[in-house]
Protein backbone atom coordinates (compact mmCIF):
# COMPACT_ATOMS: atom_id res chain seq x y z
CA UNK A 1 0.00 0.00 0.00
CA UNK A 2 1.52 3.30 -1.10
CA UNK A 3 0.11 6.54 0.28
CA UNK A 4 -1.18 9.18 -2.14
CA UNK A 5 -2.47 12.73 -1.79
CA UNK A 6 -6.17 13.27 -2.27
CA UNK A 7 -7.16 16.87 -3.09
CA UNK A 8 -10.61 18.39 -2.53
CA UNK A 9 -12.39 21.03 -4.62
CA UNK A 10 -13.86 22.60 -1.48
CA UNK A 11 -11.86 22.56 1.78
CA UNK A 12 -12.88 20.16 4.51
CA UNK A 13 -12.90 20.98 8.21
CA UNK A 14 -10.92 18.85 10.66
CA UNK A 15 -12.35 19.25 14.15
CA UNK A 16 -12.00 17.65 17.57
CA UNK A 17 -15.24 15.69 18.04
CA UNK A 18 -15.43 16.21 21.79
CA UNK A 19 -15.12 20.01 21.48
CA UNK A 20 -17.06 20.64 18.26
CA UNK A 21 -19.74 23.31 18.54
CA UNK A 22 -22.12 23.83 15.66
CA UNK A 23 -23.40 27.30 14.71
CA UNK A 24 -26.95 28.23 15.69
CA UNK A 25 -28.05 28.27 12.06
CA UNK A 26 -29.40 25.42 9.94
CA UNK A 27 -26.70 23.91 7.67
CA UNK A 28 -29.34 23.10 5.02
CA UNK A 29 -31.15 26.43 4.57
CA UNK A 30 -29.32 28.95 6.79
CA UNK A 31 -32.37 29.81 8.93
CA UNK A 32 -32.02 30.15 12.73
CA UNK A 33 -31.73 26.75 14.40
CA UNK A 34 -34.35 25.63 16.92
CA UNK A 35 -33.82 21.85 17.09
CA UNK A 36 -30.88 19.47 17.61
CA UNK A 37 -30.38 16.54 15.26
CA UNK A 38 -27.75 13.88 15.82
CA UNK A 39 -25.40 12.26 13.31
CA UNK A 40 -23.77 9.09 14.64
CA UNK A 41 -20.22 8.18 13.65
CA UNK A 42 -19.35 4.49 13.98
CA UNK A 43 -15.75 3.33 13.53
CA UNK A 44 -15.09 1.09 10.54
CA UNK A 45 -16.98 -2.14 11.04
CA UNK A 46 -19.85 -3.79 9.16
CA UNK A 47 -23.12 -1.88 9.32
CA UNK A 48 -26.33 -3.88 9.75
CA UNK A 49 -29.75 -2.73 8.59
CA UNK A 50 -31.11 -3.24 12.11
CA UNK A 51 -29.06 -3.06 15.30
CA UNK A 52 -30.69 -6.25 16.57
CA UNK A 53 -29.16 -8.19 13.65
CA UNK A 54 -25.64 -7.18 14.68
CA UNK A 55 -24.17 -10.04 16.77
CA UNK A 56 -22.04 -7.55 18.70
CA UNK A 57 -25.10 -5.48 19.67
CA UNK A 58 -25.96 -7.86 22.54
CA UNK A 59 -23.61 -7.19 25.52
CA UNK A 60 -23.61 -10.93 26.45
CA UNK A 61 -22.36 -11.89 22.98
CA UNK A 62 -19.68 -9.18 23.14
CA UNK A 63 -18.45 -10.44 26.53
CA UNK A 64 -18.47 -14.10 25.48
CA UNK A 65 -16.61 -13.52 22.20
CA UNK A 66 -14.34 -10.75 23.51
CA UNK A 67 -15.75 -8.15 21.10
CA UNK A 68 -14.99 -4.61 22.31
CA UNK A 69 -17.74 -2.03 22.73
CA UNK A 70 -18.36 -0.37 19.34
CA UNK A 71 -16.56 2.97 19.11
CA UNK A 72 -19.20 5.54 18.25
CA UNK A 73 -19.56 9.28 18.60
CA UNK A 74 -22.53 11.56 18.16
CA UNK A 75 -22.45 14.98 16.51
CA UNK A 76 -25.24 17.26 17.80
CA UNK A 77 -26.11 19.52 14.84
CA UNK A 78 -28.41 22.49 15.31
CA UNK A 79 -31.08 22.67 12.60
CA UNK A 80 -34.35 24.48 11.90
CA UNK A 81 -37.71 22.76 12.49
CA UNK A 82 -38.14 22.07 8.75
CA UNK A 83 -34.90 20.06 8.51
CA UNK A 84 -35.03 18.29 11.86
CA UNK A 85 -34.16 14.63 11.37
CA UNK A 86 -34.43 11.64 13.65
CA UNK A 87 -33.84 8.00 12.71
CA UNK A 88 -36.55 6.66 15.05
CA UNK A 89 -38.60 4.05 13.22
CA UNK A 90 -36.28 4.13 10.19
CA UNK A 91 -34.99 0.59 10.79
CA UNK A 92 -38.55 -0.72 10.84
CA UNK A 93 -39.43 1.07 7.60
CA UNK A 94 -36.33 -0.23 5.79
CA UNK A 95 -36.97 -3.78 7.01
CA UNK A 96 -40.55 -3.61 5.75
CA UNK A 97 -39.28 -2.40 2.36
CA UNK A 98 -36.90 -5.37 2.13
CA UNK A 99 -39.69 -7.84 2.92
CA UNK A 100 -42.00 -6.24 0.34
CA UNK A 101 -39.13 -6.29 -2.21
CA UNK A 102 -38.69 -10.03 -1.66
CA UNK A 103 -42.39 -10.69 -2.17
CA UNK A 104 -42.46 -8.40 -5.22
CA UNK A 105 -39.53 -10.31 -6.74
CA UNK A 106 -41.40 -13.57 -6.24
CA UNK A 107 -44.48 -12.09 -7.94
CA UNK A 108 -42.29 -10.78 -10.76
CA UNK A 109 -40.82 -14.25 -11.24
CA UNK A 110 -44.33 -15.72 -11.61
CA UNK A 111 -45.19 -12.86 -13.94
CA UNK A 112 -42.24 -13.78 -16.17
CA UNK A 113 -43.39 -17.40 -16.17
CA UNK A 114 -46.88 -16.28 -17.23
CA UNK A 115 -45.36 -14.04 -19.92
CA UNK A 116 -43.28 -16.92 -21.29
CA UNK A 117 -46.33 -19.18 -21.28
CA UNK A 118 -48.43 -16.56 -23.13
CA UNK A 119 -45.74 -16.03 -25.77
CA UNK A 120 -45.16 -19.75 -26.31
CA UNK A 121 -48.91 -20.42 -26.74
CA UNK A 122 -49.48 -17.35 -28.93
CA UNK A 123 -51.96 -15.83 -26.49
CA UNK A 124 -52.35 -12.21 -25.40
CA UNK A 125 -50.30 -11.13 -22.39
CA UNK A 126 -52.07 -11.81 -19.10
CA UNK A 127 -53.08 -8.73 -17.08
CA UNK A 128 -51.36 -10.38 -14.10
CA UNK A 129 -48.00 -9.79 -15.79
CA UNK A 130 -48.64 -6.05 -15.89
CA UNK A 131 -49.94 -6.08 -12.30
CA UNK A 132 -46.84 -7.90 -11.00
CA UNK A 133 -44.56 -5.55 -12.94
CA UNK A 134 -46.28 -2.49 -11.45
CA UNK A 135 -46.04 -3.94 -7.91
CA UNK A 136 -42.33 -4.67 -8.44
CA UNK A 137 -41.66 -1.14 -9.75
CA UNK A 138 -43.53 0.49 -6.85
CA UNK A 139 -41.60 -1.59 -4.29
CA UNK A 140 -38.26 -0.59 -5.85
CA UNK A 141 -39.20 3.10 -5.80
CA UNK A 142 -40.30 2.84 -2.15
CA UNK A 143 -36.98 1.16 -1.23
CA UNK A 144 -35.00 3.83 -3.07
CA UNK A 145 -36.86 6.52 -1.12
CA UNK A 146 -36.34 4.68 2.19
CA UNK A 147 -32.60 4.17 1.68
CA UNK A 148 -31.67 7.59 0.30
CA UNK A 149 -29.66 9.92 2.49
CA UNK A 150 -31.53 12.75 4.18
CA UNK A 151 -30.92 16.43 3.41
CA UNK A 152 -29.00 16.93 6.65
CA UNK A 153 -26.53 14.17 5.74
CA UNK A 154 -26.14 15.87 2.33
CA UNK A 155 -25.41 19.26 3.96
CA UNK A 156 -22.96 17.89 6.56
CA UNK A 157 -20.99 14.91 5.26
CA UNK A 158 -18.66 12.88 7.47
CA UNK A 159 -15.69 12.24 5.16
CA UNK A 160 -13.46 10.41 7.63
CA UNK A 161 -11.87 10.37 11.05
CA UNK A 162 -8.56 9.41 12.65
CA UNK A 163 -7.89 5.99 14.18
CA UNK A 164 -8.80 7.03 17.73
CA UNK A 165 -11.87 8.94 16.55
CA UNK A 166 -10.50 12.08 18.19
CA UNK A 167 -10.82 14.25 15.07
CA UNK A 168 -13.37 14.07 12.28
CA UNK A 169 -13.25 15.46 8.73
CA UNK A 170 -16.46 17.24 7.77
CA UNK A 171 -17.54 18.49 4.34
CA UNK A 172 -20.12 21.26 4.34
CA UNK A 173 -22.26 21.88 1.26
CA UNK A 174 -22.78 25.52 2.21
CA UNK A 175 -19.55 27.59 2.18
CA UNK A 176 -21.02 30.28 4.47
CA UNK A 177 -21.92 27.62 7.04
CA UNK A 178 -18.35 26.26 6.84
CA UNK A 179 -16.99 29.73 7.66
CA UNK A 180 -19.43 30.05 10.57
CA UNK A 181 -18.38 26.63 11.86
CA UNK A 182 -14.67 27.56 11.80
CA UNK A 183 -15.47 30.86 13.59
CA UNK A 184 -17.44 28.91 16.22
CA UNK A 185 -14.47 26.53 16.75
CA UNK A 186 -11.38 28.76 16.35
CA UNK A 187 -9.04 26.70 18.56
CA UNK A 188 -9.98 23.15 17.67
CA UNK A 189 -10.77 23.24 13.94
CA UNK A 190 -8.77 23.79 10.75
CA UNK A 191 -9.44 23.86 7.03
CA UNK A 192 -7.97 20.94 5.06
CA UNK A 193 -7.61 20.98 1.27
CA UNK A 194 -5.90 17.59 0.92
CA UNK A 195 -5.25 14.39 2.88
CA UNK A 196 -2.85 11.47 2.51
CA UNK A 197 -4.72 8.23 1.80
CA UNK A 198 -3.25 4.72 1.67
CA UNK A 199 -4.11 2.73 -1.49
CA UNK A 200 -5.59 -0.71 -0.89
Amino acid sequence: MSPRKLYFDEPLVRVDISRARFPKVCPVCGNPATETSRLTIVSGRPQYLRREWDPSFDPRVRRRQGIPQPNLKVLPILVCADHYYTDEGEDRYKSLCLIVDGLAMAFMFFGLLLLGDSISRGRSISPWVITFTVIFAISLVATAIACRSNVLAGAVKIVGFDAGMQNVLLAFKNGMYREEFVKENPLNSELVSWIVKADK
